[in-house]
Formats: C-alpha cells, sequence, structure tokens
C-alpha cells in the first residue's frame, strides 16, 4: 500500500513528548512517551522492577509508554 507523499511527511514529523519519569516505592527511572490511539483504551503500567503502578488510565486516546532507563541501584537497564 502507498502513502500519499505529503502523509507521509505529515507522519515523519509528528513529536513525541517525552519525560523521564521515577517509581515513587523503588526510584527506577523510565522514559515516558505516549502512542496516540483512535479508539480509547484502558489500562495500567507496573514498575519492571518492584511492581508498583506508574500510572493508570480510563478510557484515554493517548496511552503512555515506559522504557526502563535506570534501575533504583542506579544501573542502566
Amino acid at each position: 500500500m502507498r502513502v500519499p507523499l505529503e502523509e507521509a511527511r505529515f507522519e515523519a514529523h509528528i513529536r513525541r513528548m517525552t519525560t523521564i519519569v521515577r517509581c515513587t516505592n523503588c526510584g527506577a527511572e523510565y522514559r515516558r512517551t505516549e502512542e496516540k490511539f483512535l479508539v480509547p483504551h484502558t489500562g495500567h503500567a507496573n514498575c519492571k522492577v518492584c511492581g508498583d503502578t506508574l500510572e493508570s488510565w480510563l478510557e484515554n486516546t493517548h496511552v503512555p509508554i515506559f522504557e526502563l532507563i535506570k534501575r533504583a541501584d542506579g544501573t542502566p537497564e
């Protein structure tokens, strides 16, 4: 399937806001970005180190994605 050039340029220039989030329980650091969906999603993200909830969302089209970048002891992932 071919995408018209105008659409391809638009998709290539979509910026995603990135923030650094720290788990309030263990201190692990995550890179948080958002994925945009046409249909609302409900869910939650848990810390990969301690299992604590990082964030929950209800019927949202902007769904957060968490990437572990540093464990609580400072070791990179």
